[in-house]
């Protein structure tokens, strides 16, 4: 179950890299800071402003990651050991 895990993780977190997520400000939405975010005031209050529901994105598609990732490697391992 465990490696069903990390591979649901890290399919969600490369799909959460590829959503074009934007907010009300029309900033994009992310949890990593970009150089700009961190040089530029103006770029950095939108960070700021973004990160609780980036972080909500990010936190959401981590946990349905995991959790299809662990059925499907369930599924999985019944379907080898019936098929043997």
């Amino acid at each position: 179950m465990k490696e069903g895990a990390y591979i649901g993780a890290l399919i969600a977190f490369i799909v959460y890299f590829m959503l074009p997520i934007y907010g009300d400000n029309g900033v994009r939405a992310t949890i990593v800071p970009t150089g700009n975010a961190i040089s530029d005031p103006a770029a950095f209050s939108g960070y700021v402003s973004n990160l609780p529901f980036s972080t909500l994105i990010f936190f959401s598609l981590e946990a349905l990651g995991v959790s299809v990732g662990i059925a499907s490697q369930m599924i999985l391992k019944k379907v080898y050991k019936q098929s043997q």
